[in-house]
């Protein structure tokens, strides 16, 4: 039996546009082992919305077979899905990577670590959340513009801790992209690039302090922010109750506080106040970043 796990991200941190994402402790687990046909099993966090027909799990699976140029005869498949759909939380990601690892396990791993990474940036469209969710920890990625994927990995505090509250209603892909502008001025891409410079240096010597003055965009937030209930509301509040920094995570729907251990839960409960203040449906959490990525076990 084939049991691969891959954590949970969120993408962007501000103003790391479509660069920079952070596994989070949150997980989906996908099993697979050979069978004579192909056979489907889905459980888990909102099963009843993932389908057997265009599965995109299984649409990583072929990819895998097609790039190696081999093909089993079948296998089963169960999903266990453990991350919000359309939330901002990385559960494309994580089906890519669950796919494409449960594929490469499947055919006696003849994908390197690379690879994998490749393909999955290939179907995800980038790397900001593909690499995470394979590598755990915080990932500045890009392509080069002869499509090289580079990154680096920035190992994290460990008293962080990372407060998100997730509503029940979605943002799509589509919606997210829509609300954002074709240019963008000089100005906000001189504030987001060096914002996105001192936060990664922010990170790197683990200065708090410069972490929540550099997590501040112009590119994407000020426009998405229009699809988030009481965004400014949750910025203030996580803030004000000891958060460090505070983002929009991935597209949304859902936001995310960065805090002490001590003060997560005050943010917590400043969270649930508002939801509640302003009748908005979901669920406050406190997870820790994840340093570790996907994991691939085989029983």
């Amino acid at each position: 039996m084939i049991k691969v796990t891959v954590p949970a991200t969120t993408a962007n941190l501000g103003p790391g546009f479509d660069a920079m994402g952070m596994a989070l402790s949150q997980y989906s687990v996908f099993e697979c082992e050979e069978s004579d046909e192909i056979e489907l099993i889905i459980e888990g966090l909102e099963s009843e919305k993932l389908t057997v027909e265009d599965n995109l799990v299984i649409k990583c699976m072929n990819k895998v077979f097609d790039y190696i140029g081999d093909y089993p005869k079948g296998y089963k498949l169960k999903i266990i899905n453990g991350i919000p759909l359309a939330r901002g939380m990385g559960s494309s990601a994580s089906a890519v990577i669950g796919g494409i690892m449960c594929a490469n396990a499947l055919m006696d791993f003849p994908l390197s670590s690379d690879e994998i990474l490749n393909l999955a940036t290939e179907l995800e469209g980038h790397p900001d959340n593909v690499a995470p969710a394979l590598l755990g920890n915080l990932i500045v990625s890009t392509k080069t513009k002869d499509n090289e994927i580079i990154f680096r990995s920035i190992e994290l505090f460990e008293d962080m801790e990372c407060v998100l509250f997730i509503p029940d209603y979605e943002v799509s892909t589509k919606d997210s992209r829509e609300v954002l502008p074709e240019k963008i001025s000089m100005e906000d891409a001189v504030h987001n690039s060096s914002h996105l410079a001192l936060l990664v240096l922010a990170f790197l010597n683990k200065d708090k302090t410069l972490i929540g003055k550099t997590m501040d965009d112009r590119i994407h937030e000020p426009y998405r922010k229009s699809l988030i209930r009481n965004f400014d509301d949750f910025r203030e509040a996580a803030i004000s109750s000891g958060a460090f920094a505070f983002s929009l995570s991935g597209a949304g729907s859902t936001i995310i506080a960065y805090s002490d251990e001590e003060n997560s839960e005050k943010v917590k409960e400043a969270f649930e106040d508002i939801a509640q203040k302003e009748v908005i449906s979901g669920k406050a959490i406190v997870i820790k970043p994840s340093n570790k990525g996907a994991i691939c076990e085989i029983n």
